[in-house]
């Protein structure tokens, strides 16, 4: 997890804490800042919803994001998509497999709008439903 931080006071250590919302993983590395700002990658899974917190030498929060990994979910938009395309079913199922697509994409787009704006809770509930959406759906299904 690449993090970038602006803003801050120059040439002070901050603690930075990497907290995935959604496996529980946390990872906490230490930077000093420079000329106010701090570019640190954090060795953690970025898949799912992940808060990072940017603390001063006394534990005082000067920073807090939250982040959106979707890769895992955008790969399955893509089959999903890629099925429907290639489709050749002669039921309403390739019609269900693009739906399901674009609604999995709306809920990543939101997540990733909830995570700008800070609010944890919906974030990690819209990804949690965009990734139980992605479940193969074997041949034609009809």
């Amino acid at each position: 997890l690449r993090v970038v931080s602006a803003g801050l006071k120059k040439n002070i250590r901050y603690k930075i804490k990497a907290t995935n919302l959604s496996n529980g993983a946390v990872a906490a590395v230490s930077e000093a800042s420079r000329r106010g700002k701090i570019i640190k990658t954090i060795g953690i899974d970025a898949r799912g919803v992940t808060k990072v917190e940017v603390m001063d030498n006394f534990n005082n929060l000067e920073k807090t994001y939250v982040t959106v990994g979707s890769a895992q979910i955008d790969c399955c938009i893509a089959k999903l998509v890629h099925d429907a395309i290639n489709c050749t079913c002669k039921c309403d199922q390739c019609k269900k497999d693009l739906r399901r697509a674009q609604t999995i994409r709306l809920l990543i787009e939101s997540a990733k709008y909830e995570a700008s704006l800070g609010l944890e809770q919906s974030t990690v509930e819209k990804y949690n439903k965009a990734l139980s959406m992605c479940t193969e759906v074997c041949a034609c299904g009809c």
